[in-house]
């Protein structure tokens, strides 16, 4: 590679190295480098996890490090050139160990062994890279224990978006490009210098409509986070599968929500058998506490969630000494956050403190209106999760052949992706979904109810929430999709189902 090639390389994998992988700028620089170099056949198989143009960038980068290792870095000598130099290298070294790192993400996490492995095969790297770093920006670089904490969190981060966050519209896209801010921010580099502590115990908010994926987004943040390496014990300073902590407030009482995040003393209250320890105690330093429906939680709660968000301070019911939460917390709901405020029924002190990183969840709908074509991936992507790879091409062909002799045309999928699961499951059972709203052949249906002339409130009521309940697989879904209280639809199903008198 000529030293013209070699400069244009450096310039645009210095602008590569911290860039968001899932937006557009990242493809806008692919595109510039092979353009510029052109193609070669002389590199190895495809890695599936990236697009082919991705490949002939490392190709290119292999190149250019072997030149720049082999004498010509000499010929580059300005501070500039130097951090760019140094950013080729820190590039290289990560996609060097790509497959280490999904070994570890796979399930190794708590082995010391394998730990050591790709430890040593960093430091390895730093040596052979020593060249090129000397003299640029090379904080991280003399560290090996944070740049493996880095490489670990950065490879984890993206396999979660890429795998988790299903499709390729563009509004599926736009998530994924904040959800990734919200983990690194804008400034990546300055993310992994000196910001990764605290970042990642900034809150953060996710709003969208019921059933659009709130806590896959939340799982994403939460197993994403920086987590320590200690090369003196080779090991990280958590199990990122094991820090996550969902708690579904609309499922519990005030005390019981009360008990579950901050725990309770023997005898404290009715019930309380023995001392509790909450979630805020176990969830630990590097762990990521997720508040799903926190737009239903009473004004108390709020008050004593708030002590957390704004000192980390918190008190067990019936214990008089005080515990300190370091983690992370992830809140999300369905509700208009800024509605709930103006009518008094959240605190705005409490809702200012959540939403300084909001990430916005999208509807099916909104999705399919984009890229209608985005329901075949997800189908697949469902049935392998449920079924496994084996069989999920065959499975989801026979879905969709379902779904297109019974769906209406344009239809809106109120229930979103929670919707889309429990039709696959339905028809993968039974052979059968009907819509929400739309006949499915019996006089106990919506759709016969409502082409009666004259029908109560009440049977309404039953007959929908019966259809709901049918749809989404569950009392608790089918009450979080229609925006009721469980016990209360429970109820209307019952009822529908003449179990109860009406």
């Amino acid at each position: 590679m000529n030293k013209s090639n070699l400069s244009f390389l450096l310039k645009e994998i210095h602008s590569l190295t911290f860039v968001n992988p899932f937006g557009s700028q990242r493809d806008e620089i692919e595109e510039r480098i092979i353009k510029q170099l052109g193609w070669s056949e002389q590199f190895g198989p495809m890695n599936p996890i990236f697009t082919k143009e991705f490949n002939q960038v490392l190709h290119w980068v292999e190149q250019g490090e072997k030149d720049l290792l082999g004498g010509m870095a000499k010929d580059f000598d300005s501070i500039l050139q130097a951090e760019q130099m140094a950013s080729l290298a820190y590039f290289s070294l990560y996609h060097k160990l790509v497959d280490d790192l999904d070994g570890l993400i796979a399930g190794a996490e708590s082995d010391s062994v394998s730990n050591r492995k790709v430890f040593r095969k960093i430091e390895a790297g730093i040596r052979e890279r020593d060249p090129l770093v000397h003299g640029g920006r090379s904080v991280m670089w003399e560290n090996p224990d944070h740049i493996f904490a880095c490489f670990y969190q950065l490879r984890r981060a993206f396999l979660c978006l890429f795998n988790e966050i299903v499709g390729w519209s563009e509004p599926i896209r736009a998530l994924r490009v904040r959800v990734w801010e919200s983990i690194f921010t804008k400034d990546m580099l300055s993310y992994q210098q000196w910001m990764h502590e605290s970042v990642g115990r900034f809150p953060t908010l996710i709003l969208g409509p019921t059933g659009s994926g709130k806590e896959i987004v939340a799982r994403a943040i939460g197993l994403s986070r920086f987590i320590p390496y200690d090369s003196k014990i080779s090991q990280f300073a958590s199990n990122p599968k094991e820090s996550f902590c969902p708690v579904n407030l609309s499922a519990l009482t005030e005390t019981l929500i009360e008990s579950e995040l901050f725990g309770h003393r023997k005898g404290s209250f009715t019930g309380a058998m023995r001392d509790h320890a909450g979630i805020f105690k176990t969830a630990g330093q590097y762990g990521t506490v997720f508040l799903d429906e926190i737009g239903e939680v009473p004004e108390s709660i709020q008050v004593k969630l708030l002590r957390i968000l704004q000192s980390g301070e918190f008190q067990a019911i019936g214990g008089d000494s005080r515990s300190f939460y370091e983690g992370k917390i992830i809140a999300a709901t369905h509700r208009d956050l800024n509605q709930e405020v103006r009518q008094g029924r959240m605190r705005e002190d409490f809702f200012y403190r959540l939403c300084g990183d909001q990430v916005n969840t999208v509807s099916f709908k909104e999705i399919l209106s984009s890229s209608p074509k985005e329901i075949d991936h997800s189908i697949h992507y469902i049935c392998t999760k449920l079924f496994g790879s084996d069989g999920a091409l065959e499975l989801s062909s026979r879905v969709v052949d379902k779904l297109q002799s019974v769906l209406p045309r344009n239809y809106s999928w109120p229930g979103n992706f929670r919707e889309l699961e429990q039709a696959v499951r339905n028809i993968i059972v039974h052979d059968e979904f009907v819509p929400l709203g739309h006949t499915g052949g019996t006089d106990n249906d919506v759709a016969s109810i409502y082409s009666k002339s004259l029908v109560s409130l009440s049977q309404w009521n039953q007959m929908y929430a019966k259809k709901a309940y049918e749809n989404a697989g569950s009392y608790r879904e089918a009450a979080r999709c229609l925006d009721v209280d469980q016990r209360t639809l429970r109820r209307w199903v019952l009822e529908a189902k003449g179990n109860l008198p009406k």
